[in-house]
């Protein structure tokens, strides 16, 4: 039984109305004449308490003053009492369960309102009621907000539907006024329910009539009703639209071409889309890779001023851009990038400029140009946009867009593209501080997260508790894995004793490794594993991959290009890890295919740049040399073949995969182990021919640009004060030969004064 009570009110006061906003909420109307001040505070008290209890004053048209509260009713009548301040008026009323009032009366609420306030009243119950009272999912509610939506705006203007780019995703398309200003809030309202939407808006050019295009992506995973209404919150007031009933579901892909010159919309679906999970990011990819945005430059001339944009990778964190520009007569202002906005932003202060050149000539030299690359980062993610927009701006205030050629979007093809961003000649270390080095750092990472082991193939059976694992990563060079593979097979110790893990980091020679490796198993009987991985990701990663399939005590890291001189090694380099608890890693003599030093041990010494750069003790030496048959500490040692605790190598978090293509690693690790605690020896009494570098020449990334000097400056960066304590406390102890005279001391500052040269 519904008993409405909405006229009980003592006294039979016309100015005060109760009525049922839904079936636990009550709303209390209180009209006040144009003698009380709007100041005045005006309350609302009862005989229990009430929560929530919400308040809102709204000034009437013909004077005077609305007092509107919205409350949740108790489940029996309580007294209530209003009042206007101490000298004001005061009301008294009883105060039913919702359940038993009359329904909310949207004319009795609006009456009497201005437009200012009607929107308030229209803003306070999308907000502040709707969430206190938790009524987005109540139809009775919404029946009341759709009331008063109308009553403001009686024939709104249309929403049309666009499609679908991602299923779920339905793109919306309609104008607003520019005077309304920054939008706010977005509400979706329909017969059952308020949704409140992202305020994520795409805005075009006004039109000639005023009206500024604008586009929203709304999820839903069923057709969009067709009796909803949105509301627009913007600082200067609402805009009402209504969902189009005559468009029916329109085909994306039939409406997108029509549109795809749009740049402004272009960005703001990349945007939207790049965040929708799954494939929204891929979508938005082929949507741009369908069809490309003609590239726009400004060609060089021998007296007005040219640009180009040939780097413009769009990344989280901001963009990188990179490319030429030519100013004879010194009318160049700057380059700016057009945001989706349509705002201007200059490249600076993250700008780099070094002499390049351009186009080609009859003797194949290009003209010379002023090259640049920049860092300007984004506070929102600009998504996968392969063809962001720029513009050159002269000191006359004209400009002219620049659009450069569509840009790598996969992560290893953009880390490549920034490798050769800036001459190597003219690399510098303000340039990978700020400019180079937040752009590859987010790369590698987003690598990183691509990469994982994609199959796993076995070659016999290894010893079932191993004490070794030796992990020997694989990139596209096989040229020696008979020889390493028969030098292992004849060494008995190392058969009974270790597990032989390969990780192939080239996964496009699958096929022809494991062909390979499975007639040298049936040649040798050496059991062994292949790990592939699902992609190429680098040294330390193909490194880390493979010590994860580890179960040996002690772990191995040795490079296909290393081939043991004799059996016995891996027995003699092991024992001082087992018997020395403070030894955390070791190393072994590694020779060139002539019999001299490639290495023993590492040390550091900065370069003309202060950066310090990884050193050979003693190479090119004979493999006799007397100084390197010395077993000690060292600073390092290489990790061509690193030797170290499994346990170790777990807790300093094994390679750091920060380094690009594969560099550095080794010293770091090093590093890492002294760091908490232990020390780094070489061991004479093992060589091993080293036949060096054979598989990072096949990088072509990684010889012809920038990743040694940027790997080098990383490495400087992370330790650089430790390296400097290092190498001034091994100086002061290193220990004289006593064959020759000579000191490590006077070897390592020789060393260091070249490479400072």
């Amino acid at each position: 039984m519904n008993l409405d009570h909405s006229t009980d009110i003592a006294g039979d006061i016309e100015s005060i109305s109760i009525s049922r906003l839904c079936a636990d909420v009550a709303v209390v109307i209180w009209d006040l004449p144009a003698s009380i001040r709007a100041s005045t505070k005006c309350t609302l008290e009862t005989s229990e308490p009430l929560v929530p209890l919400i308040s809102l004053n709204i000034p009437l048209e013909t004077g005077g003053q609305r007092i509107l509260w919205a409350v949740r009713t108790k489940d029996e009548p309580i007294s209530v009492t209003v009042s206007a301040g101490a000298l004001g008026p005061t009301e008294q009323a009883i105060l039913y369960p919702a359940v038993e009032l009359g329904s909310f009366d949207v004319d009795r609420a609006v009456d009497n309102l201005s437009a200012a306030g009607h929107i308030k009243l229209l803003n306070n119950i999308l907000s502040t009621w709707r969430s206190a009272f938790r009524l987005s999912q109540n139809p009775i509610f919404a029946s009341v907000v759709r009331e008063i939506t109308l009553a403001l705006t009686p024939e709104p203007r249309q929403v049309r539907g666009c499609g679908q780019p991602v299923d779920g995703h339905h793109l919306l398309e309609t104008a607003l006024d520019p005077d309304l200003g920054d939008v706010t809030a977005i509400y979706a309202i329909s017969a059952n329910s308020i949704t409140a939407l992202p305020t994520k808006l795409g805005l075009g050019r006004q039109s000639k009539k005023g009206w500024q295009s604008c586009h929203l992506l709304v999820e839903s995973a069923r057709a969009l009703p067709q009796s909803l209404h949105f509301v627009f919150t913007g600082k200067n007031g609402i805009a009402v639209r209504k969902l189009s009933d005559s468009d029916g579901q329109l085909d994306f892909s039939k409406w997108w071409p029509k549109r795809q010159n749009d740049m402004e919309l272009r960005e703001f679906l990349v945007r939207q889309l790049a965040e929708v999970p799954g494939v929204g990011a891929a979508i938005a990819i082929d949507m741009q890779m369908r069809a490309p945005l003609p590239v726009r430059q400004i060609a060089k001339s021998g007296t007005q001023p040219a640009a180009e944009i040939d780097l413009a990778i769009a990344l989280d964190g901001g963009l990188l851009v990179g490319g030429w520009t030519h100013d004879p007569a010194a009318m160049l202002a700057r380059i700016e990038y057009l945001s989706e906005d349509g705002s201007a932003l200059p490249l600076q202060p993250n700008f780099y400029k070094f002499p390049g050149k351009t186009g080609e000539r009859a003797d194949g030299l290009g003209a010379d140009v002023t090259g640049f690359v920049a860092w300007l980062p984004q506070a929102k993610n600009l998504g996968p946009l392969l063809q962001p927009r720029f513009q050159m701006r002269l000191v006359s205030g004209a400009t002219a867009m620049l659009v450069p050629p569509i840009q790598p979007f996969e992560p290893s093809a953009q880390r490549n593209r920034i490798l050769r961003a800036v001459p190597p000649q003219h690399a510098r270390s303000q340039v990978f501080e700020s400019i180079l080095a937040p752009a590859l750092k987010e790369v590698e990472q987003k690598l990183g997260q691509t990469v994982r082991i994609a199959d796993i193939k076995e070659y016999g059976v290894g010893p079932a508790t191993p004490l070794i694992s030796i992990v020997i990563p694989l990139y596209r060079n096989l040229d020696f894995l008979r020889f390493q593979l028969s030098a292992m097979a004849t060494d008995p110790w190392l058969v009974a004793n270790a597990e032989v893990i390969f990780v192939l980091d080239s996964p496009e020679i699958q096929d022809d490794t494991e062909h390979m490796l499975g007639g040298l198993h049936i040649l040798h009987d050496l059991p062994m594993k292949l790990a592939t991985m699902n992609r190429n990701s680098g040294y330390a990663r193909a490194c880390n991959a493979g010590a994860s399939l580890a179960t040996g005590t002690m772990l191995v890291m040795l490079n296909s290009d290393v081939v043991p001189c004799g059996p016995g090694w891996l027995d003699t380099l092991t024992r001082p890890l087992l018997e020395q608890k403070k030894l955390g890693a070791i190393g072994p003599k590694l020779l060139f295919e002539d019999g001299s030093l490639q290495h023993a041990g590492l040390y550091f010494a900065r370069d003309q740049r202060g950066v310090w750069l990884n050193h050979h003790f003693y190479k090119g030496m004979p493999g006799y040399y007397s100084p390197a048959q010395i077993a000690r500490t060292v600073p390092g040692v290489t990790g061509a073949c690193l030797v170290t605790r499994k346990d170790i190598y777990d807790l300093v978090g094994g390679f750091t995969e920060e380094y690009v293509i594969g560099d550095y690693e080794d010293s770091d690790l090093c590093l890492k182990i002294r760091q908490i605690g232990f020390q780094v020896a070489y061991e004479p009494n093992v060589a091993l021919y080293h036949f060096e570098r054979r598989s990072i020449r096949r990088s072509s990334d990684y010889m012809r640009g920038l990743a040694s000097q940027y790997n080098s400056w990383l490495h400087t960066q992370r330790w650089d004060d430790d390296i400097t304590e290092l190498m001034t406390t091994y100086l002061d102890e290193a220990v004289p030969d006593q064959l020759n005279g000579d000191t490590v001391t006077s070897f390592v500052k020789e060393k260091s004064e070249r490479s400072a040269a």
